[in-house]
């Protein structure tokens, strides 16, 4: 420590004086009767300069925090997937989050668990998340939204769906608090949104919101169908197309929240339980770390009093909510979203994904 402060001591000096040359260079050379008055304005401005150089040292960095929520467990894929790789998929989220000490929140789609011989290992799945101090969360039997089908449908979805994650949370004293509806939509209209989300207090539950995402659906499609040694290749450029997005995405939520609320508000990102995710999402950790963010828990993140700003009801298309509020609002934003994914991406996504 001591040599650390000499060293500093001796920064200091050689910082002052050079500050004190560009002082002289500035006011000029003094002539007989000014030398004194100068070497006074010379040094006064040489101090001003400093403590702005150390305010600007010792000025903290923006507290940046974001929460990590996971849909559609036990597994998301575009092409067929077993309840073993499921599991090792799972394996690969949770490490990944255990090596950067980020706790998450599993969203559960219980119908994707109800395999024939298969129910126990999804189960297991579940159960894994709970011993790795994860969080698990409802996202209703069947994936069912608010857009195409009926307030009383997706009522009755959220209860069946439920079943089995509130057995295991209840057997460890956990609560089962949160429910992430299926494409994000909170209603068609007002009234459907106003009746479901009393439905949702009524039996225990917070809607859990969400700020950020880049597409990973997108990237996951096209993922999934490149399978074997041969297109080794073409995966390693979605993963790093996928993380040049993310980090482009992070910049545009990043920019909304500032509009809107002058700060960085505790971000929430959404992802899913595919492929993509198990293999790259120590690398999405590790970029968020290297752009500044901690991690916490979605309970913390909801603790901001942004989140209790209302929003409208979604309709077909479920954006981030900072686009909601700006939309509830009638705040005008330079950006709404995430930009459109671009690079080679694009195109393997035609040729694999249709469209």
């Amino acid at each position: 420590m001591r040599v650390r402060t000499e060293s500093m001591k001796g920064w200091m000096k050689a910082w002052m004086e050079r500050a004190r040359r560009s002082a002289r260079s500035i006011l000029g050379a003094p002539g007989p009767r000014r030398a004194t008055r100068s070497r006074g304005h010379a040094a006064l401005l040489a101090l001003t300069l400093a403590a702005m150089h150390t305010a600007s040292l010792a000025a903290p960095p923006p507290d940046k925090r974001i929460a990590i929520t996971v849909d559609d467990l036990p597994y998301a894929s575009a092409t067929p997937m077993s309840m073993a790789e499921a599991a090792r998929l799972n394996d690969g989220l949770l490490q990944a989050l255990r090596r950067h000490e980020a706790p998450a929140i599993g969203f559960v789609n219980e119908d994707r668990l109800l395999v024939p011989g298969q129910i126990d290992r999804g189960v297991a799945i579940l159960e894994a998340w709970l011993d790795a101090g994860m969080t698990l969360g409802n996202h209703n039997f069947g994936h069912v939204g608010l857009w195409t089908s009926s307030v009383d449908q997706v009522q009755a979805a959220v209860l069946k769906g439920e079943v089995i994650t509130r057995w295991l949370t209840t057997r460890r004293g956990l609560p089962l608090r949160y429910y992430r509806p299926p494409f994000t939509q909170t209603g068609r209209t007002e009234a459907d949104r106003e009746t479901f989300e009393r439905f949702l207090q009524t039996h225990g539950y917070t809607l859990a919101p969400f700020t950020v995402e880049h597409d990973d659906y997108l990237f996951a499609c096209v993922y999934d169908h490149l399978d074997g040694t041969d297109a080794a290749s073409d995966r390693r450029t979605v993963e790093d197309d996928y993380d040049a997005h993310l980090r482009r995405s992070i910049g545009v939520f990043e920019s909304m929240s500032d509009q809107l609320f002058g700060r960085q508000i505790p971000q929430i990102l959404l992802i899913h339980a595919n492929r993509l995710n198990a293999d790259t999402l120590d690398r999405s950790l590790r970029t968020l770390e290297a752009l500044g963010y901690r991690f916490i828990t979605l309970d913390e993140a909801l603790q901001d009093e942004a989140y209790q700003r209302p929003v409208a009801a979604s309709g077909r298309f479920g954006p981030s909510w900072l686009a909601r509020w700006a939309r509830r609002e009638g705040v005008k934003l330079t950006v709404y979203g995430q930009p459109d994914p671009e690079g080679p991406v694009v195109a393997l996504h035609r040729r694999h994904c249709g469209s």
